[in-house]
């Protein structure tokens, strides 16, 4: 046996194997589809009926992100650059809002909102193309337009509603991979410059996609010489970011102080996992994660490495990115984070039955294995209620389960993949089956994103009859004038969100006796009463002008002219410069409902004399009877027994001096409107409640 034929083996093999890769192999002439006919007719039916389905989206309810993108894109079209509130902000992916900014150029919000809507749709559903040039790149045509039709299919595309990154952000990653992938596999000065190009564009669609252009480098170190370009231009773009600091951040410049709980991490890593095959279909998932094993352990081609090694990079590092974020402030899964990856899976998993579908054994297993794994996902608790923005899948199954149950929803999503794994592992995958299993897939994507579509919908109802007056711009059409929105205790920041998202005339909000909110970081103003009841901003006595008040859950005694009172918890009112406060009762409700926990401070104009707090206080018939107990400056002065149906009238009697504030408590409270998003706790009606100083009568609180 002669030793010299594998020496002249290892001699005559080249260097580089996938300088000249091999083509995907393509149809058989007779079953040849035509990509240019076909793609064009899969974007448009996928951007109707997108679109159609956005005007089910009733109104902005992600906030900040919505609102920081809408008004963002307000202030470009306006030709004011990147501002909010009137002040200049630095926003490091600024691409979605500047996409969206033709959409407000309309006069109305509700005009331009629906064209965003739209807009988004469009956007979203141009994924066809370069979701089919990446697969392309590794399977044949008619596998490759079936992973075209999966990337508009999957539930992911429900934020095309959304005014936010991902409509923008889905089609560019998959041009940024697709890209890549050539880049890595063909090395040359076009194709690393175009890699450079496609990297500052997904990183200025969207912060997150600063993980391409890293992990890009990483795998171009492998031949330094031949991308010399692109790894040149990478280190000089990344001593620039360092030399702008946090700057560059702009609003995620708070990311630095961030702890980092690695086993919180790595928790909630692993509970967003779990959710990504649901997004992709499911039954695509076992075959593709064999298929990137081969592809990355024994590549036949430079685009199937550079597919592989990129996918399982992205995987692993947008997990990550999820898995810090939830640890760090949102304690749930963030499938929002990894929905870009359901299409890489799909494209797997063509390129595994591409190469006849091998190791059936370890597939089978691994199908079995996931298929088991599905009962252990504890839906029920990562969903937590209908609808969960973060994630189209725990949406789809929070809404089922508000349909038929959680017992019932918990079984369709753990049975579905057991049975399906059961399928797979008895039915060998042939490329004919790989096309019937990826249309199966698809059906489960379009299925999941109908249901997820669903609970949108409703989400989205509520939070505009929570929030919003029936007609939302009604400062716009008022045409009185800038506003800014005086926030009190009990009513959700949400009533300014939403307030801001439909008025173009919305100032800022400024917060009396509440924390701002820690999520709006921009232009606020918080509000305090001075000592002789002097509405204070800023520290300065209020300028006349107009104040929204939220008045859901806090009374206030305002000097001021009535203007509007556009619904229930929303009051407009013109206020004189340095405008007196009479009183403030928290919680006490708009309807005059209590809450339980009620305190009354006055701020009359003469204190000498004393005087004395006076209430009617009422329990409606059918609810059980209770005490409330009555306290001035911190004493307990009364207690008085409420009946159902009963009324009780109180004087409370207070010497000279300042009047030390009130204080009413009950041992009894019922949930209303739990259904809702303004759920409440209510305890006893306020009929009357007012500070009589000592000789003379003071105006009732109007409740």
């Amino acid at each position: 046996m002669s030793t010299h034929a594998p020496a002249d083996a290892r001699a005559t093999r080249p260097a580089e194997p996938f300088l000249h890769p091999v083509p995907p192999p393509a149809d058989e002439p007779r079953r040849r589809l035509r990509p240019a006919l076909v793609l064009p007719v899969l974007f448009a039916f996928a951007a109707l009926a997108h679109a159609l389905a956005s005007a089910a989206h009733m109104s902005p309810a992600v906030f900040m992100d919505e609102l920081l993108h809408q008004k963002l894109a307000q202030s470009l079209a306006a030709g004011d650059w990147l501002s909010i509130r009137g002040e200049s902000v630095v926003f490091p992916a600024p691409l979605p809002a500047l996409l969206q900014s033709p959409a407000w150029l309309f006069g109305d919000v509700t005009t331009g909102y629906a064209v965003a809507k739209i807009l988004n749709a469009v956007l979203m559903s141009a994924a066809v193309f370069p979701a089919y040039w990446l697969a392309r790149q590794l399977v044949r045509p008619s596998f490759a337009l079936l992973a075209a039709a999966a990337a508009v299919a999957a539930p992911a595309l429900l934020y095309s509603s959304y005014l936010m990154s991902e409509a923008l952000a889905y089609p560019v990653f998959l041009l940024a991979v697709a890209v890549l992938v050539r880049a890595l596999e063909r090395p040359s000065s076009r194709w690393d410059a175009l890699a450079l190009a496609v990297s500052l564009l997904a990183v200025g669609t969207r912060s997150q996609f600063v993980a391409l252009p890293l992990l890009f480098a990483l795998l171009a170190l492998r031949h330094p010489r031949r991308h010399a370009l692109a790894l040149g231009g990478l280190v000089a773009g990344g001593l620039a970011a360092l030399l702008v600091g946090s700057t560059l951040l702009g609003s995620y410049s708070g990311l630095g102080l961030v702890e980092v709980d690695v086993l919180g991490i790595l928790r909630w890593a692993g509970l967003t996992a779990t959710l990504i095959p649901y997004g992709a279909g499911w039954l695509v998932v076992p075959g593709a994660l064999v298929g990137l094993a081969l592809l990355a352990l024994r590549p036949r081609t430079g685009a199937e490495a550079a597919f592989a090694r990129l996918t399982l990079g992205l995987a692993a590092a947008f997990l990550l990115q999820a898995g810090l974020i939830a640890a760090d402030e949102s304690a749930r899964p963030l499938e929002r984070y990894v929905i870009y990856l359901a299409p890489l899976l799909v494209i797997a998993f063509f390129a595994y039955a591409e190469r006849g579908a091998p190791h059936r054994r370890a597939y089978g297993a691994l199908a079995l294995a996931l298929g088991f794994a599905a009962w252990l996902i504890p839906f029920s608790t990562l969903a937590g209620f209908r609808f969960s923005f973060d994630s189209p899948v725990l949406s789809a199954y929070g809404t089922l389960a508000d349909w038929t149950g959680n017992a019932n929803a918990a079984t369709v999503f753990a049975a579905l993949p057991f049975l399906g794994a059961v399928a797979l592992a008895l039915i060998p995958l042939t490329r004919r089956r790989a096309e019937i299993v990826a249309g199966a897939a698809v059906a489960l994507m379009v299925a999941t994103g109908l249901v997820a579509y669903a609970g949108d919908h409703a989400m989205t109802e509520r939070a505009r009859t929570a929030w919003a007056a029936p007609q939302p711009d009604w400062l716009d059409e008022l045409r009185v004038g800038r506003a800014d929105f005086l926030g009190l205790p009990g009513g959700s920041p949400h009533f300014a969100w939403t307030f801001e998202a439909w008025n173009r005339n919305a100032g800022r909000p400024v917060w009396l006796g509440v924390e701002p909110p820690r999520t709006d970081t921009f232009a606020r103003s918080a509000a305090d009463v001075d000592a002789d009841g002097t509405l204070l901003v800023d520290g300065r006595p209020a300028p006349a002008g107009l104040f929204v008040v939220n008045d859901f859950g806090t009374q206030l005694d305002l000097e001021g002219e009535l203007v509007a009172r556009p619904r229930p918890g929303l009051t407009l009112l013109r206020v004189p410069a340095a405008p007196h406060v009479a009183s403030m009762a928290r919680g006490l409700y708009h309807d005059g409902w209590s809450s339980g926990n009620l305190s009354y401070q006055v701020w009359p104009e003469q204190t000498a004399g004393g005087g004395a707090y006076e209430l009617l206080l009422g329990l409606p018939s059918g609810l059980p009877a209770r005490d409330v107990e009555l306290t001035v400056a911190g004493e307990p002065t009364r207690t008085v027994r409420l009946e159902p149906g009963e009324r009780v009238s109180v004087t409370l009697r207070v010497e000279r001096g300042m009047p030390p504030a009130l204080s009413v408590s009950s041992d009894r409270a019922e949930l209303v409107d739990g259904r809702t998003a303004n759920p409440r706790l209510v305890s006893f009606r306020v009929e009357e409640l007012e500070w009589v100083p000592a000789g003379r009568a003071a105006p009732t609180l109007d409740l």
